[in-house]
């Protein structure tokens, strides 16, 4: 399985790496993310972007852990 981005601590250029978005969505997604918190699912996600359909591509890239949750030690940490 590939690495999916973790969609609530992407950066801008992490979040532009994800097949079909733009700066213009990145910066939503940033935007919505500072001013309400985590992103929950898809379905928040779709509503983020306009209502579009999110395409298999862009869900297998997608993590929806929240900002909170810790991530695993690196091996030998």
């Amino acid at each position: 399985m590939p690495n999916r981005v973790r969609i609530n601590l992407a950066n801008p250029q992490e979040i532009m790496e994800l097949p079909g978005i733009d700066r213009a969505q990145a910066d939503a997604i940033l935007r919505f993310r500072a001013e309400h918190g985590p992103i929950l699912d898809a379905a928040q996600l779709s509503r983020i972007l306009g209502s579009r359909r999110l395409d298999q591509a862009l869900m297998e890239s997608l993590n929806f852990a929240p900002a909170d949750d810790t991530a695993p030690e690196a091996p030998g940490a």
